[in-house]
């Protein structure tokens, strides 16, 4: 396990735990990019003249979305601060897989890894509605 601050890793690397939380929040934030179009979508439709051409908004959603990516991963100790007395927290810091590093660096960057991830809607929330009472 290598001792260094996380910020002197090389540019191509990640913490696994931060590379999958932002892949992650990378497809939400696709998915809210197209709620957001085709509500704009809806209202250019439902503000269309009468005897006027419109098409009507077409819906996408990432359903069943899977990221599958190989990675060279290692486990370094990371310093949360710079005071040289306090351990540091281990973690796995992955880069892609490169056959330069490889070559360069031996099995430490050959040694690799898998990561799958599966996402899917777990449905919505229902819209409740207002009883009045009379």
């Amino acid at each position: 396990m290598s001792n260094r601050p996380l910020n002197t890793l090389p540019n191509q690397s990640a913490e696994l735990g931060n590379l999958l939380a932002n892949t992650i929040a990378g497809v939400v934030s696709a998915q809210e990019k197209l709620d957001r179009y085709t509500e704009q979508r809806q209202q250019a439709y439902q503000n269309t003249e009468p005897g006027q051409f419109a098409l009507p908004p077409i819906w996408y959603l990432f359903k069943n979305v899977s990221l599958e990516m190989e990675l060279s991963a290692n486990v370094a100790t990371v310093a949360l601060s710079d005071n040289p007395n306090e351990e540091g927290q281990p973690h796995l810091i992955c880069r892609t897989l490169d056959p330069t590093m490889v070559s360069l660096y031996g099995y430490q960057a050959a040694s690799g890894m898998r990561v799958r991830v599966e996402m899917e809607p777990q449905g919505f929330v229902p819209i409740k509605e207002h009883v009045v009472d009379n």
